[in-house]
């Protein structure tokens, strides 16, 4: 079979993965189950939606946002940064436009002898490899309440303006970035509205001492955790204050163990009575929403703000293993015992995630070209030093070093690869001098490598 890879997703993602295959010379076909370039940004998101992370930290590093565009841009201003993006280096060119992948298979059972991939029109092909790039906000989650609500009901991805609301009276359910807008944007077309927490947020300022925030999450070392989180507290302290004089409790949680919320907006509005807090839903009657707290008011909308479920509709049942709905990972890229299977995207930064994904992708590409010496599957070897996780938020600094790290082994055991296939029967000792970039790996580092050497087609 000749050497070729299926790309599933055309949207941020997406596009930084084809553009690392492209760059490394890796064949593939890139399918697209829309009619758009630009994934969630395209087909996902509201009108007034404007990006929580500046352009510096969202931009891809080979391809800068243009200087005109503000500190953060706009829905509309980000889907013509994707589509420039991709027109500048060929990339919509070889996009396959409404190809819905509907299922995904093994050739053999760990995936080493390729894969099978069906499409919605009936078309089956056979590639080395698929990556998975179609995003994890598109599944909406809206949990269930006992009753029933006689009003409108909507979940923020499918709302795009206020003319979408029934008014005046407006119930936003959730507290992340995307219910923190809509409450606001509720408030401002009618005068008024209402936000349901189940627990309290860390509320992040946009702006500390007029820097954007997540220049804060920056870093090419890693930080300790304690580390990061004390300063993201500080800034908080500086953006919110008391939450209390905002009829807010204090987060119970730590800080990085929930998505951060990026928004000035809502305490502002609450500050002047345009929003009120109510605590989690208990149960419905008509029009009438009861909480938990013994109160009640009546609606005419409920947007439902309450996320999105990880899902893959394409991958057959039994070829991840699952941890509290997100799939285990290691390095958030490799379902354990599957070869040439990749996850691209598949984490939730605290910060704009542009040099991370193409610095990952890049990653992603290399690790291909090395799958394809090996018989065992490279994720099973990145284990010994990466534990399955299931767990997607991390920092940008802990990111940044897993890729890092993930390049400097991966070329490190391409050069061993080569030196042994070069000589047949030989072992790493027979190798002098050893290559630089082994010579400096610790023992407990260079173990895997060997193990993986030893196992070359």
């Amino acid at each position: 079979m000749a050497r070729r890879y299926c790309i599933i997703g055309a949207g941020y993602t997406g596009l930084a993965v084809a553009k690392a295959f492209t760059d490394l010379g890796l064949d593939y076909d890139h399918v697209e189950a829309t009619d758009a370039i630009g994934g969630n940004w395209s087909h996902g998101v509201y009108d007034s939606t404007y990006l929580i992370s500046s352009k510096d930290v969202t931009e891809y590093p080979d391809y800068p946002m243009p200087d005109h565009y503000p500190d953060f841009p706009s829905a509309a201003q980000m889907r013509d940064y994707l589509r420039a993006f991709a027109a500048e280096f060929g990339l919509d060119h070889r996009i396959e436009f409404g190809a819905l992948v509907t299922d995904v298979a093994p050739l053999d059972e760990s995936g080493t002898a390729g894969w099978r991939v069906e499409f919605g029109g009936g078309g089956v092909r056979e590639y080395t490899g698929v990556v998975v790039a179609n995003g994890h906000y598109w599944d909406i989650n809206i949990p269930s309440y006992q009753g029933e609500f006689t009003g409108k009901q909507i979940h923020s991805k499918h709302y795009r303006r206020p003319a979408d609301l029934d008014g005046p009276r407006v119930l936003v359910v959730g507290a992340g970035n995307s219910s923190c807008d809509l409450a606001v944007e509720a408030a401002v077309t009618f005068g008024n509205s209402e936000i349901s927490l189940r627990r309290s947020y860390w509320f992040i300022p946009k702006y500390v001492f007029g820097i954007p925030s997540g220049r804060f999450d920056i870093g090419s070392v890693p930080i300790p955790k304690p580390a990061q989180e004390a300063v993201f507290r500080s800034i908080v302290a500086l953006g919110m204050g008391s939450f209390g004089s905002f009829g807010l409790e204090k987060p119970a949680h730590r800080i990085f163990d929930q998505d951060l919320v990026v928004n000035q907006q809502l305490p502002y509005f609450l500050k002047h009575g345009r929003i009120a807090v109510r605590p989690e839903i208990a149960r419905f009657d008509g029009r009438a929403v009861h909480f938990t707290d013994g109160t009640s008011g009546e609606y005419d909308t409920i947007v439902w703000a309450t996320g999105f479920r990880t899902t893959f509709p394409f991958l057959r049942e039994g070829l991840l293993e699952w941890d509290r709905g997100q799939p285990r990972l290691v390095a958030h890229s490799f379902a354990p015992g599957l070869a040439n299977l990749y996850f691209a995207g598949l984490v939730a930064p605290r910060s704009g995630a542009g040099m991370l994904l193409m610095n990952a992708s890049r990653l992603l590409a290399e690790c291909a070209l090395l799958q394809q010496r090996l018989r065992t599957p490279l994720g099973d070897l990145y284990a010994r030093i990466a534990e399955p996780s299931g767990e997607i938020l991390a920092g940008g600094p802990e990111l940044r070093w897993e890729v890092l790290r993930g390049r400097f082994l991966v070329r490190a055991m391409t050069q061993l690869s080569t030196l042994l296939t070069l000589l047949p029967g030989a072992t790493a000792a027979d190798v002098s001098p050893p290559p630089s970039p082994v010579r400096d790996l610790p023992r407990a580092v260079l173990r895997p490598i060997l193990a993986a050497a030893r196992r070359i087609a």
